[in-house]
């Protein structure tokens, strides 16, 4: 029995994934047909029809009348079409070009080459209502009812338009007409398609910091891939989702649920006989255990980097390679820990890693400047890439890649604070000169809990003075960024909300330099330590009067006021790759004890 489209629309609004599947099997030839009318090719059609579709499953819930799915995903489509024509310069695909791309293919037919323009040529000549009618029933046999359903016109108004097509055309082009059509309409695998490119789309929707949403369109993910044929594709996209899930698991789930989806998934990888997803999940697995159990950590990262060897994987290797000498280093053992690094960092480079190879040389720039004597003392260590993008005035956090250790029933809490720009990217986007003084910017921001954080950053000042060790600064700007919990209910664990309290909910003040940099950071935590970092030496290439110049080899050094003449600590920043917009900044810090004389 046919269920009706509403129930359908209402089953999908549930996280039912196959009721979609089911909207999108019903209708994906006739959106296919509306985008074949108005772009003129059928591979435009289905990267058109694919958008609307996608479309439709993240704004289900703005259709008023779900009985009404149909005429409304007409619409989507013609929307989806009338952007890529704008996309592409407001114009249609000519004869000539859809000739030269599908000459382009791998095995064409000349024969239906000559067929695909007679009968584009042929259905110019109908009108646009016409036309329209004709390539919905043609395309893959649609009723007259269903195509006057979807197109909400009369079931006459469609016998009167076929009938005055037929005799506009002559008789004999009717069956090259349908042929043409036909090809053209979606694959088998187009729904498919269709479903992961919206549950990619949700993910990145729902990827706004909210964990819990995440793990729940994860949840939703699987039970749609278990309806699916139980095919090696199936088993290929269950891997990815279990694997995904695994790595959304680490907040707030915990360790030992992100160890049994990356198990799951590899037991799958293993069946499938896929090496190099056998590699990926081996070194997850790894990854998983190495904050608690080395001895697992270190045998998952070499059976990776053997399958990562026979593959000739460089970057795999390198993974491996630096994660074992991580290990090592945890354990205070500098010398082999170094070795490893030193393999590491060549396969970076071969790799283009420009984020790994900043973050081996900070290791060993960090191991150099200590010392293997001095190591064990440190109670506080990383090496990290700050991945910051510039354009034009504005400054955003990207990422930051790396590693480190620290020994927290001995590090002051003071210490605890470090990494500066970490410190105030609470919003990715840190720095905008074109800001006026009392404007600003806020939004979503990283939760260890389900319900993302709140952030505003808030221009103050552009007229500080400030001191510091390395100097006097005038014109300095001042920048506010404050992180709050958020409004929405909140089931997570307590410990995850106290921890966002500790660690990432407070205010800090960033004061700015032209022409030098980050010159101090003021950082209240809401239930936490405070600290102020200023800049000690720094080293900047030419002149300018940005806020945070950023050329190679520029570099700054921070060290922490009002700390115990005991505690050595120190963080250094250097910038060592630019690509395009993106910079990598290698970073490396230490702390340690140390009896004063």
């Amino acid at each position: 029995m046919r269920t009706e489209d509403g129930e359908l629309v209402r089953q999908t609004l549930t996280g039912d994934q196959a009721a979609f599947a089911e909207l999108v099997n019903r209708y994906r030839d006739a959106a296919c047909g509306v985008a074949y009318h108005y772009l003129g090719g059928f591979d435009d059609a289905q990267d058109a029809v694919q958008e609307a579709f996608v479309h439709t499953y993240l704004h289900l819930n703005q259709l008023s009348d779900p009985g009404k799915f149909a005429p409304w995903l007409r619409r989507i489509t013609a929307n989806a079409c009338a952007d890529l024509l704008r996309r592409r310069g407001d114009r249609l695909v000519s004869l000539d070009e859809e000739e030269a791309r599908a000459m382009s293919g791998s095995e064409q037919d000349p024969e239906r080459l000559a067929a695909r323009r007679v009968v584009r040529q042929a259905l110019e000549r109908l009108s646009e209502k016409t036309r329209l009618a004709v390539t919905l029933f043609y395309i893959d046999g649609y009723s007259q009812e269903e195509v006057a359903g979807f197109l909400e016109v009369p079931v006459n108004t469609v016998r009167s338009r076929l009938r005055r097509a037929k005799q506009k055309l002559r008789e004999e082009m009717m069956d090259m007409v349908t042929d043409v059509l036909t090809e053209g309409k979606p694959d088998p695998q187009f729904t498919r398609r269709v479903v992961e490119e919206a549950l990619r789309r949700a993910e990145e929707s729902r990827k706004a910091h909210a964990a819990g949403d995440a793990l729940r369109h994860y949840d939703e993910a699987l039970e749609a891939v278990e309806k699916l044929p139980p095919d090696a594709e199936q088993q290929r996209l269950k891997m990815d989702v279990l694997y995904r899930k695994g790595a959304a698991s680490w907040f707030p789930r915990g360790k030992e649920e992100v160890i049994k989806h990356y198990e799951q998934a590899l037991a799958i990888a293993e069946a499938l006989g896929d090496r190099q997803n056998q590699a990926i999940k081996l070194s997850g697995l790894g990854h998983a255990y190495a904050s608690y159990n080395r001895q697992k950590a270190e045998e998952y990262y070499q059976k990776a980097l053997k399958t990562y060897q026979e593959l000739g994987d460089a970057q795999g290797q390198a993974n491996c390679l630096k994660a074992l000498g991580g290990q090592h280093f945890f354990a205070k053992e500098v010398a082999p820990g170094k070795r490893y690094i030193e393999q590491a960092l060549p396969l970076f480079e071969e790799a283009s890693s420009q984020e790994w190879v900043a973050v081996c040389r900070g290791i060993l720039n960090l191991a150099a400047e200590v010392g293997e004597e001095r190591f064990p003392k440190l109670i506080a260590w990383s090496g990290w890439c700050d991945v910051l993008e510039q354009q034009g005035d504005t400054v955003s956090f990207v990422s930051q890649p790396g590693f480190g250790w620290c020994e927290r029933k001995e590090i002051p809490a003071t210490l605890d604070i470090n990494s500066v720009f970490y410190q105030v990217s609470s919003l990715n986007k840190f720095l905008d000169a074109s800001v006026p003084i009392g404007g600003g910017w806020s939004g979503d921001a990283f939760s260890y809990s389900y319900q993302p954080l709140r952030a505003t950053v808030t221009v103050k000042s552009a007229s500080e003075r400030v001191t510091v060790p390395a100097g006097t600064f005038e014109r300095c700007l001042l920048t506010e960024h404050v992180t709050t919990e958020s409004d929405l209910p909140d089931d997570a664990p307590e410990r995850e909300k106290q921890l966002n309290r500790k660690v990432r909910c407070g205010t800090r003040r960033a004061w700015y330099a032209p022409g030098v940099g980050l010159v101090q950071l003021h950082v209240q935590q809401a239930e936490g330590a405070e600290a102020m970092i200023q800049l000690r030496e720094f080293s900047v290439q030419g002149e300018g009067d940005d806020y945070l110049p950023l050329s190679i080899d520029n570099s700054w050094t921070y060290g922490w006021a009002d700390i115990l003449p005991e505690y050595v600590a120190k963080e250094v920043y250097r910038v060592a790759a630019n690509v395009g917009d993106t910079w990598y900044l290698e970073n490396w810090r230490y702390c340690m004890w140390e009896e004063v004389s």
